[in-house]
């Protein structure tokens, strides 16, 4: 049972509620950014086709890449706007840092989601999730679906050698209280296809998770082992042979 002041849980403020009400109404807001982005790309595209043939080859791709990064500037400027660098607790869902980083969740998923899954397997997606706060260590390789969605980055930390390919959830509402944690994958783990990390996981270095695995909140893997199912557990001897 998670005791929190029922002004911030229950029986919010006038305030509260306007505060609350002023990041769900900015939502509507979202849309905005794409327009300007593909207006940005049309006025880029005449002003080039007015010049010469070198002007267009060079105006070209550079305003393309202009007008498709801006969604993804915004997203990340928001992210350090709002929220800075989030450390792990407890927050009530009425407090003002509950608002925020649930618009910010939606701006992500409006403006990075289908990138994200563009870059799956590539060196820039480890780039990207590191300007948005993870910890990614070299040689990791990143794949699945977890970029899609990725509301809690300060949380998580991927070593060097590590493939992921599963998903976190680094936060939890009980209580009305959002809770979140850090989530830990060590050097030269391997999280398989939609295997989920819950805060406080702690994956250990070498180790395997299988497929459709859970790690549940503050579970501890040990280093080379083979771990499967829900609740998680050691993979037999004679399923390894």
């Amino acid at each position: 049972m998670i005791t929190a002041d029922a002004r911030l849980t229950e029986r919010p403020s006038i305030a509260r509620r306007l505060t609350r009400l002023f990041w769900e109404t900015a939502r509507f807001a979202l849309p905005i950014v794409p327009v300007l982005s593909f207006l940005l790309y049309l006025w880029g595209v005449e002003r080039a086709a007015d010049g010469s043939m070198l002007r267009l080859l060079i105006g070209i791709p550079l305003v393309t890449l202009a007008s498709a990064l801006l969604p993804l500037v915004v997203a990340l400027a928001a992210k350090w706007l709002l929220l800075g660098r989030a450390r792990a607790g407890m927050r009530p869902l009425w407090s003002s840092w509950v608002s925020r980083w649930d618009f910010y969740c939606v701006v992500w998923n409006v403006y990075v989601r289908e990138l994200a899954a563009e870059l799956r397997g590539t060196a820039l997606l480890a780039g990207l999730l590191r300007a948005a706060g993870m910890r990614i260590g070299r040689r990791v390789v990143l794949d699945g679906r977890f970029a899609d969605d990725v509301p809690d980055p300060d949380m998580i930390t991927i070593e060097d050698g590590a493939t992921v390919e599963g998903m976190f959830q680094a936060h939890t509402f009980e209580d009305r209280v959002l809770k979140n944690g850090p989530v830990i994958i060590r050097a030269g783990a391997t999280v398989a296809h939609n295997a989920v990390l819950l805060y406080g996981a702690d994956v250990g270095a070498n180790a395997r998770v299988r497929p459709h695995s859970v790690i549940m909140k503050h579970e501890r893997l040990f280093p080379a082992i083979d771990y499967e199912g829900f609740p998680i557990r050691r993979v037999a001897e004679e399923q390894l042979s």
